[in-house]
C-alpha cells in the first residue's frame, strides 16, 4: 500500500483488486477514473490516455468494440463497492488502484517501462492527500 490510514473498506477493495487479471485492472481503472464521482485538482486525462493505450496493447479488441461493462459481473461488483465509499475513501482507493497498476508486472518490458515512466502516481497521491475540502453550500 502506498498510503497510510486507509479504511478497512479501501484495504479490502484493493486486496480484491490485486486478484484481478491485468486487463481487468486496466478496464476497471479506466471506468473508475472516467466516473470517479469526486473532484481533484489533477489532470487525470493523461493517466486515462496511458491506461487506454496499454489496454489496447494487451487487448486487441479494446478499440474495435464498444465495451458493455455489464458483461463483467466481477467489475460491476467493484463498481458497486466503490460507490459505497466516502469521497476521501474514493480518492484513496484511486491512488491505491493506480499504485497497484504501477507495481504490476505486465510481462512486457515495453509496457512496464511505459507505466513506470509515465504514470504520475506519486504526484496524484500527493495532490489527493493535500486537496482542500470545499465547504458544501446550504
Amino acid at each position: 500500500m502506498l498510503l497510510e490510514n486507509n479504511t478497512k473498506k479501501v484495504i479490502n477493495l484493493i486486496n480484491n483488486f490485486d486478484d484481478l487479471n491485468n486487463i481487468d485492472k486496466l478496464r476497471l481503472s479506466i471506468y473508475i477514473l472516467e466516473n470517479k464521482n469526486f473532484d481533484v485538482n489533477f489532470n487525470t486525462r493523461d493517466i486515462l490516455i496511458l491506461l487506454k493505450e496499454v489496454l489496447s496493447k494487451l487487448d486487441s479488441n479494446y478499440r474495435k468494440t464498444i465495451i458493455n461493462f455489464s458483461k463483467y459481473k466481477h467489475l460491476l461488483f467493484f463498481s458497486a463497492k466503490y460507490l459505497e465509499l466516502s469521497n476521501m475513501e474514493k480518492k484513496k482507493f484511486t491512488a491505491e488502484m493506480l499504485f497497484n497498476i504501477y507495481e504490476t508486472d505486465f510481462n512486457d518490458k515495453i509496457i512496464n517501462n511505459e507505466i513506470n515512466k509515465s504514470l504520475p502516481i506519486y504526484d496524484y497521491s500527493y495532490c489527493i492527500l493535500n486537496s482542500r475540502k470545499i465547504p458544501s453550500e446550504h
